[in-house]
């Protein structure tokens, strides 16, 4: 597509200049951790404040705040539409994939076209000021949901998922550099009133995995060709929701214990060669 059709498409949709509904939702949390017997105290606000009228939407962000440091915006954009055709414009995040491999991007000023055609979801987009754009593509295949994004890129990025019988499996694949493709799995299922899933990454370039508060918790610092695997289970009891982990990462084994309680939760992690962390949160949202 024309990158200046892009722009104007763009700019022929977002002149909007009163909001009939607006509102805010965040989450606010503060962290007690001890692994040294000098415990600290650390918190942070997420705020996220939306307009609306009609079918268009400015979405404005403010992230990780705390006591006495100067508040900016972390994400300003507008979604909107025009026959069947959806824009977004503005300063905001991208995440490749559902999270496995990568955390969400860092906010960058660009636009997107996306719609729907005969149930195959494609998607354009391009950086301000950038004359290439990137192609995403999306489909549903017998059960299979599959996503291609920056599909005319060879770092392109494949996930799918999809559920077989009681298990939900989701697979995500990127050639992060010639030669070198990252791959990572999940499988997950309940046994008895019981959460298990097991999680596994091969990773053949590191600068490809950024993932640091995913479902092993933070593997940015995996180590390539170096094994990275976990098993979570999780169950309800009458003190709260508990979850446990093993995770296998950089050739030492992690534990990780957790009550979930109400907006508090306590955890314990136990990492090999090093001190056991406990931690209390506590988790508002609203």
């Amino acid at each position: 597509m024309n990158n200046k059709l892009l722009a104007l498409f763009g700019a022929s949709l977002i002149s909007v200049s009163s909001f009939a509904d607006i509102s805010i939702t965040g989450a606010y949390e503060g962290t007690i951790s001890n692994s040294t017997g000098a415990s600290t105290y650390a918190d942070d606000l997420d705020l996220t404040i939306k307009g609306r009228n009609g079918d268009t939407t400015v979405t404005a962000t403010l992230e990780d705040m705390s006591g006495g440091q100067a508040v900016t915006s972390t994400q300003v954009y507008i979604d909107t539409k025009l026959e069947g055709i959806n824009f977004r414009g503005g300063n905001y995040k991208g995440q490749n994939g559902n999270g496995l491999l990568q955390k969400k991007s860092a906010a960058s000023n660009k636009m997107k076209l996306s719609t729907d055609i005969s149930g195959v979801g494609l998607a354009v987009s391009q950086g301000s000021g950038d004359g290439n754009a990137k192609v995403d593509a999306s489909f549903n295949v017998e059960g299979v949901s599959v996503n291609a994004q920056n599909v005319n890129n060879d770092t392109r990025f494949l996930s799918a998922s999809a559920k077989v019988g009681a298990v939900s499996v989701d697979v995500e694949s990127q050639e992060a550099s010639a030669g070198k493709t990252n791959t990572a799995y999940s499988l997950g299922a309940d046994y008895n009133g019981i959460g298990l899933t097991y999680v596994n990454v091969d990773v053949q370039d590191a600068s490809g995995v950024t993932q640091d508060d995913g479902i092993l918790g933070d593997i940015s610092d995996a180590t390539a060709g170096k094994d990275l695997y976990g098993v979570v289970a999780s169950l309800g009891s009458d003190l709260g929701k508990v979850t446990g982990k093993y995770i296998s990462k950089n050739d030492k084994d992690i534990y990780v214990g957790k009550l979930e309680r109400g907006i508090w939760s306590f955890t314990a992690t136990d990492v090999q060669d090093s001190d056991t962390t406990y931690t209390a949160k506590m988790t508002v949202t609203f």
